[in-house]
């Protein structure tokens, strides 16, 4: 790897004028927990799923007033939404999920989870100028569900 202050001279003028460049920024915050839950009713008898575990991974995709960005250079300072997502994981971790108030009558699901964390986050963010585009939450490695907010501005 070159260090050098001015390595690859050649590209500069490549990139020359790319703080004009149109487009929408999406800032992304995240936040990983370990949790335990069960699905209520999962098998065809009506049986509950057995309680188990895992490492999860939400991602919250938010944008600001506007596409572009203000004069600082940000599109949308999310360190309100960071905040809130940081509350909102101390609340879910190390805990079996149906066991929060929230989801005593509600499955909590990858898909329940992305709302939940949504909903959680949504007055801060529209409090802070920003607008919540997706939330995605990861149930392991290879799984997860995307709740998009619609209907409202949050």
């Amino acid at each position: 790897m070159n260090l050098e202050l001015d390595a690859h001279p050649q590209i500069r003028e490549d990139v020359a004028g790319f703080e004009r460049l149109n487009g929408r920024f999406t800032v992304r915050i995240e936040a990983r927990f370990e949790s335990a839950h069960f699905l209520y009713r999962y098998f065809p008898d009506g049986r509950d799923e057995p309680v188990h575990g895992h490492t999860w991974l939400v991602e919250v995709f938010l944008r600001g007033p506007g596409d572009g960005t203000g004069a600082d250079g940000i599109s949308y300072d999310f360190l309100a939404a960071r905040k809130r997502l940081d509350q909102l994981v101390e609340r879910i971790e190390h805990v079996c999920i149906n066991d929060l108030a929230e989801f005593q009558e509600v499955n909590p699901t990858a898909e329940n989870i992305a709302r939940w964390f949504c909903c959680g986050l949504a007055a801060d963010v529209k409090s802070s100028g920003g607008r919540i585009v997706e939330v995605r939450v990861h149930e392991g490695p290879t799984n997860y569900a995307i709740f998009e907010p619609t209907g409202v501005s949050v």
